[in-house]
């Protein structure tokens, strides 16, 4: 009979488990090296703005300069992470890949664009674009637009369509909404959500309404109108008459899609089933707001139509802070940074010479910084995108 093969020492087999461990980590360890090398750093709270020959990414705590490149007069719009930044202009929509600034698409932006073709009162409309939201995976834009139409029928029309990011392309469908005055955008990984403020409204307690799409086809999932629990005219803190209060912001927080009126009355909806979770009642039946920026779920920094800037706690229901505008004009909120309890807000300085606005950061103490000046100002275009942590 064959001898069986006795067992090599414990010591021995414990040294070739150590020699053969030592050459893996040793395989492993470039690799691993390597990847840490190449992943880029988080971009920290980031507005981005204009002035009136560049594209400029500023440091949201500091002022710095991060990158800047030539352009302007566009229609900004970046990435929650702040890895893509859309531009666009009345001829055509550049995407970038920030923060090197590298052109991916430069795509053309008039009526013989896809979307506008497929509506007829937009064939031979020249639109110009007035907002835009990139979605949190980075993959499209969300577009607003507005077209003179034919009369008598379309004197003029707000439309949405998207854009594909990754491809450098637009979407064949416009989803028209008309008697709107202005769109908010909410561009979801699933769906894309189009909240307007009325410019005329039908009835006196319905304040707006929210459209739910599909990105890909515009398809109208789900549409819900905003009722006022306390409906009826606004009055005008600063003098005579008042309005329909109308929609100041939207959110997306999770699984729900959070609205706010211009008196601070909350909508939050399910953001699957756009199904009314809750509403609050507007918090004042004096204030007016037209502008809002989120510092928590509850926690708001809204400018007045009195051009006061107030933090607002839905949840208390209280207005917890008023920050001095002094020697500030044409005021617009830029952005907020809820990990520093601050504000940013683009204006004009009264005590200037000059045309252009400043970035300024408001703490709640009360403090003013003025960040960077020389930038961009339209009331009437959202020419800044805050990113990377900014609401």
């Amino acid at each position: 009979m064959r001898r069986p093969i006795p067992w090599p020492p414990a010591w021995l087999l414990a040294s070739a488990l150590l020699v053969a461990l030592s050459a893996l980590l040793a395989s492993q360890q470039p690799r691993l090296t390597a990847w840490l090398v190449t992943q880029p750093e988080p971009l920290r709270p980031t507005v981005i703005a204009q002035t009136s020959t560049h594209l400029v990414a500023l440091d949201a705590r500091s002022g710095e300069v991060i990158a800047d490149h030539p352009g302007g007069a566009a229609v900004l719009a970046a990435s929650p992470a702040g890895e893509r930044v859309l531009a666009l202009t009345e001829e055509e929509a550049t995407v970038y890949r920030f923060p090197g600034w590298t052109v991916e698409h430069t795509v053309a932006l008039g009526p013989s664009m896809p979307p506008a073709q497929s509506l007829p009162a937009l064939r031979e409309a020249w639109p110009r674009p007035v907002v835009a939201q990139v979605s949190a995976d980075s993959r499209y834009a969300a577009v607003s637009l507005v077209s003179m139409g034919t009369p008598p029928a379309y004197p003029w029309i707000l439309w949405v369509t998207t854009l594909d990011l990754e491809r450098g392309t637009w979407a064949s469908w416009a989803f028209p909404v008309p008697g709107a005055q202005y769109t908010y955008l909410v561009a979801g990984s699933e769906h894309l959500f189009v909240v307007a403020r009325d410019n005329a409204v039908s009835r006196l307690d319905t304040v707006g309404s929210v459209y739910q799409l599909d990105p890909a086809s515009g398809t109208l999932l789900q549409k819900r109108e905003l009722r006022s629990t306390d409906p009826g005219f606004a009055p005008f803190p600063d003098g005579p008459g008042g309005r329909v209060p109308s929609v100041a912001g939207v959110r997306l927080s999770g699984r729900t899609l959070d609205v706010v009126t211009e008196r601070l009355e909350l909508f939050r909806f399910d953001a699957a089933t756009l199904q009314l979770i809750e509403q609050r009642p507007p918090l004042s039946a004096a204030i007016l707001t037209w502008q809002v920026a989120w510092l928590g779920p509850d926690r708001l920094a809204v400018l007045t139509h009195t051009d006061a800037l107030a933090i607002a706690d839905l949840a208390e229901r209280t207005l917890t802070t008023r920050l001095s505008l002094e020697g500030l004009a044409g005021e617009q909120l830029a952005g907020a940074d809820p990990a520093t309890d601050s504000v940013l807000l683009l204006a004009y300085d009264e005590r200037s010479l000059q045309a252009a606005a400043c970035l300024f950061r408001l703490t709640l103490t009360g403090e003013r910084t003025t960040l960077a000046c020389g930038l961009d100002l339209n009331l009437y275009e959202r020419r800044f995108a805050p990113t990377a942590g900014l609401s």
